[in-house]
């Protein structure tokens, strides 16, 4: 026969397996907001039944149960869905980086504004029309006018390329920021895996360590791309091409194999500073530097005068004047600054112009950092040059060229040059938009890059919100804690819980009866 306390065993064992399943759906409920928590299930199973001795017997069963065990506590995860996760996390992160850069870059070239440097070279422009209209040296007003306007213009080009360069020094200091950040992840990542193998080792589920690893790595692939390869015995992380979790060991990265990652937040700062920031820095230098010094032509009028080692092919000369045109030549100069040699200044004898754009360096290349107003100009108005025609005066016998002060040939054509057409890429290899344009035009073609690739940018991380929204939904599906569900599973397990309990009473009750009342017969 069985044991007499068989049953109360069956209904111990029942207490104990719902009241274990309480506890875990009370876990869930308690965690119900907690960032990363996936939702544990207790998995009951029938305990090993016991066998009677004599399994021939037909008038009683061969086996006898033994009631119910809790055999585990496991968590509810998708791994292919924490997959596809942290790779749309990955891509979004890349994006939102860009923009962010991309809308920096469109906040400090600042087109259109007053201030921008559309407005200033349109302005210069207009101060040479002026300049050709008032070029004598009575009223000295339309120079200073010239004078300021180029010294905004320069200092419009300086201003930007200093941000920029600030926005490339900022954005070096966040990777390495973001560097540290996912050594930080790492470290702690390894530490988690340490853990995690000692309490599985011992046949436990570290359901909530891997929780905390999972949410890290998570995190980590907000940085890069994440690869997880996982086996009984192993826990393998890659971030990037660099193995930096293998068991228990981990391993650090540095910026150089950052550099090697193609998406995420560190990946979309390299991308943002090495190809977006310097393409417009350089943009910025090809204008400056064709500003100055790039090839245009020009038609120099009949009676200029050319001075004195300047020789302009094709040209037709006044033989009664040295270096006067007879007729109407087109001409190449170099830029502004060759244009600016070209006439005379209001100095005594008739003195070229000399380059109306320097290098702060010395270079012979330049940018929007190093561009200047010559310093000749910025000191005496006077050595602005305005006329391209030169009168031979004669006083206390001494003959002498002196400039046609009423002419304003020169500033005329510097004027016109708004309209004429730059070569900003001489040699077909310095990555200028456009061959040739306008110094407008091309600074407009800039401008509709910049808002071309910050509008893609904006798409693409729009996508990347909604595609992470969906992964994260189809996850949390599955992993999430459903209050409903836990409340329908606590009445559940109550009931259960009760009814083990009445198991017990049941045969307390049935115990007594049998001890209290066998061998009172009779008496």
């Amino acid at each position: 026969m069985t044991s007499t306390f068989h049953s109360i065993e069956v209904g111990k064992r029942g207490i104990l397996a719902q009241q274990t399943a309480l506890n875990t759906t009370g876990q869930n409920v308690t965690n119900a907001n907690t960032p990363g928590y996936s939702r544990q299930t207790v998995h009951l199973e029938a305990s090993r039944p016991l066998y009677y001795p004599g399994l021939l017997m037909s008038t009683a069963p061969a086996q006898l149960g033994m009631g119910v065990e809790a055999t585990s506590i496991t968590r509810v995860r998708d791994l292919l869905l924490d997959v596809q996760y942290r790779n749309q996390s990955t891509d979004q992160a890349t994006w939102a980086v860009k923009q962010e850069t991309l809308s920096n870059i469109e906040g400090i070239i600042n087109e259109p504004s007053e201030d921008s440097i559309a407005t200033s070279i349109s302005e210069f422009w207009n101060a040479w029309q002026q300049l050709s209209k008032n070029p004598s040296a009575t009223d000295l007003s339309a120079r200073t006018v010239v004078q300021q306007k180029a010294i905004a213009l320069t200092e419009t080009f300086n201003h930007i390329a200093s941000q920029l360069s600030m926005l490339k020094d900022n954005i070096t200091e966040k990777i390495n920021v973001k560097v540290n950040e996912a050594n930080n992840y790492i470290n702690q990542i390894s530490d988690l895996s340490l853990m995690i193998s000692r309490i599985e080792g011992l046949g436990d589920n570290a359901n909530d360590l891997r929780d905390k690893r999972d949410l890290l790595v998570d995190q980590l692939s907000k940085l890069g791309n994440v690869q997880v390869t996982e086996t009984d015995d192993n826990y393998q992380l890659m971030f990037g091409t660099t193995v930096v979790v293998d068991g228990q060991t981990s391993t650090q990265i540095t910026v150089a194999d950052a550099a090697n990652l193609t998406k995420g937040e560190i990946a979309g700062y390299f991308q943002s500073r090495d190809v977006h920031v310097a393409e417009y820095a350089k943009q910025l230098d090809i204008m400056a530097n064709t500003l100055a010094t790039g090839k245009i032509e020009v038609t120099l009028p009949a009676g200029s005068i050319i001075p004195p080692g300047v020789t302009i092919p094709n040209a037709q000369y006044d033989p009664a004047v040295p270096g006067k045109l007879a007729a109407d030549v087109k001409y190449t100069v170099d830029g502004l600054n060759g244009l600016h040699k070209l006439g005379y200044t209001l100095a005594d004898p008739a003195t070229p112009g000399k380059d109306f754009f320097v290098t702060s360096d010395n270079s012979n290349t330049f940018t929007a950092a190093n561009i200047r107003v010559n310093s000749e100009i910025l000191a005496d108005l006077k050595n602005i040059a305005a006329s391209m025609r030169t009168e031979s005066v004669t006083a206390n016998g001494v003959t002498q060229n002196k400039v046609l002060q009423g002419n304003g040939d020169l500033a005329l054509l510097i004027a016109g040059l708004a309209e004429k057409k730059f070569n900003f890429n001489p040699n077909n290899n310095n990555g200028a938009i456009t061959a040739e344009g306008t110094f407008g035009g091309y600074l407009q073609s800039v401008i509709a890059q910049l808002g071309t690739d910050t509008d893609h940018a904006a798409k693409m991380t729009e996508n990347g919100n909604l595609l992470v929204q969906h992964a994260d939904s189809l996850r949390q599906s599955i992993s999430s804690v459903s209050l409903d569900e836990e409340m329908s599973d606590l009445i559940k397990f109550q009931h259960a819980y009760s009814a083990s309990s009445r198991i017990i009473t049941t045969m307390d009750e049935m115990l007594d009866k049998l001890i209290n009342g066998t061998g009172v017969v009779g008496r």
